[in-house]
């Protein structure tokens, strides 16, 4: 082969829009997006409390949020721990005392939650929550896991 053609078949690949430096990385604080979260042990629920559940729509689904009506706060399992975080506000109408969006902070640690509650006939000191969105950050980075739960009051 010629320099001349050497040269046109580089020119030519070039022209083909071929990938120039590396591929973009994502940010180093992300989280894994298919387990932010690990698996919250069953909870407790108080005479006179109403408390939201929320799994994680995976396969097979996993609860990954316990949000309680009074005191106000969430419980999720980080690192290892089950942890809980003070409820900082809400927004919106309460259903079964919990409102569709809800903030948490504590620890260096933020959640909040944004779900549609609906009530249901048939369905007695509660609700179901068909779907939404948990956004967790930590040290570790941020995610927007969807999810859907319940809601259940004693």
């Amino acid at each position: 082969m010629t320099r001349a053609a050497i040269l046109l078949c580089v020119l030519a690949f070039a022209a083909c829009g071929a990938p120039r430096g590396p591929a973009p990385r994502p940010p180093a604080t992300s989280i894994s997006a298919e387990r932010p979260l690990a698996e919250l042990p069953p909870q407790d629920l108080g005479q006179g409390q109403c408390g939201m559940a929320l799994w994680q729509r995976t396969e097979p689904a996993r609860r990954i949020a316990y949000i309680l009506d009074e005191p106000p706060s969430a419980r999720v399992v980080d690192s290892g721990d089950v942890i809980a975080l003070a409820r900082t506000s809400s927004e919106g109408d309460a259903i079964a005392r919990h409102a569709p969006l809800q903030r948490f902070a504590g620890a260096g640690r933020s959640l909040v939650i944004e779900v549609r509650i609906e009530q249901r006939e048939g369905l007695l000191s509660g609700a179901i929550i068909p779907e939404g969105t948990l956004t967790w950050q930590s040290a570790s980075g941020s995610v927007v896991v969807p999810v859907f739960g319940l809601i259940g009051c004693r």
